[in-house]
């Protein structure tokens, strides 16, 4: 599995857009992320990553960094 970050396959108005919904869902935004960000933008996505990927894993991974992200500004 190939790591990467954020920037490498979200532009800074995808990863704002993750952000504000991840404020209002929490935990619970994977889906949203997936149909609002992800899925409109996985030939951009894919291209970016030089490989076919699943938007729902994608989803999961956003969700992940955003909670990781949070957890550092609580701590």
């Amino acid at each position: 599995m190939k790591t990467m970050t954020l920037p490498q396959f979200l532009t800074a108005a995808q990863i704002y857009e993750a952000e504000n919904l991840y404020k209002v869902y929490g935990d619970r935004a994977v889906k949203q992320i997936q149909a609002k960000v992800i899925e409109p933008n996985m030939a951009a996505i894919n291209a970016k990553l030089g490989q076919e990927n699943d938007p729902a894993y994608l989803a999961y991974a956003v969700v992940y960094v955003l909670s990781q992200v949070e957890e550092q500004r609580l701590s």
